[in-house]
């Protein structure tokens, strides 16, 4: 099949075209930054998806992942963290969702979209993603029977989340609201939408929590000041 993904040079995205590449599937990557994978079935593209006008033609996608984003440490407003999560992501879905090949869309949101327990811009650009892929899960079902959800992250072990992850008294107050006692991985992560797009056909317009149980423990977010 052809896998289109966002955010595809580290993290999470990175996990997922890897993913797919090992199950023998065709990826394309569209990312801000330099490839990070060579591999002769991957298409990494660079260009800034909150523009729409920079978006390639492609190929017709089977599953598309929007996994990229930006979090600002910040509870001012931030155009940012709007333009690249929530914006970004509905022009790749504009662009190539509707076609005829489509099978599932899978959106990258967060467990803060669910909580607010996060920085501002940043919640509401995820929490904007769910109400997104509920219009999208809409008429991808009527036009072309395919799903759209929106997977929702807790603590992911990516780069991103670093300044908490290395600083153990922020880790502590982590692990202490958190039931498991972990955070997933991103291989983790990349199993979680494989299941999302390829194995599951009848779940759609559905938000998933997948945060090691942190939402029903505390209502506590950590950062480094």
């Amino acid at each position: 099949m052809n896998i289109l993904i966002t955010g595809t040079s580290s993290g999470i995205g990175k996990a997922c075209a890897l993913k797919f590449l090992n199950q023998k599937h065709k990826v394309w990557g569209l990312d801000i930054q330099k490839a990070s994978i060579e591999h002769p079935d991957y298409t990494h593209i660079e260009c800034d998806i909150s523009d729409a006008k920079a978006l390639p033609e492609l190929p017709a996608m089977e599953i598309i992942i929007n996994n990229a984003g930006v979090q600002s440490a910040t509870n001012e407003v931030c155009l940012k963290d709007i333009n690249v999560n929530l914006i970004g992501s509905m022009n790749v879905t504009n662009k190539y969702a509707f076609n005829p090949s489509i099978k599932s869309v899978l959106f990258n949101s967060s467990a803060s979209a669910l909580t607010g327990n996060e920085f501002a811009s940043y919640a509401a650009s995820k929490a904007g993603l769910i109400g997104f892929m509920k219009n999208v899960a809409i008429r991808l079902a009527n036009d072309f029977k395919a799903t759209s959800n929106a997977i929702c992250f807790g603590g992911v072990s990516t780069e991103l989340n670093e300044p908490v992850m290395k600083n153990p008294k922020l880790w502590n107050k982590i692990m202490d609201v958190t039931p498991l006692k972990k955070w997933c991985s991103v291989d983790e992560a990349a199993e979680w939408c494989y299941f999302l797009t390829v194995t599951n056909t009848f779940c759609t317009g559905q938000a998933i929590e997948v945060s090691g149980g942190e939402r029903n423990c505390a209502d506590l977010f950590v950062w480094e000041n």
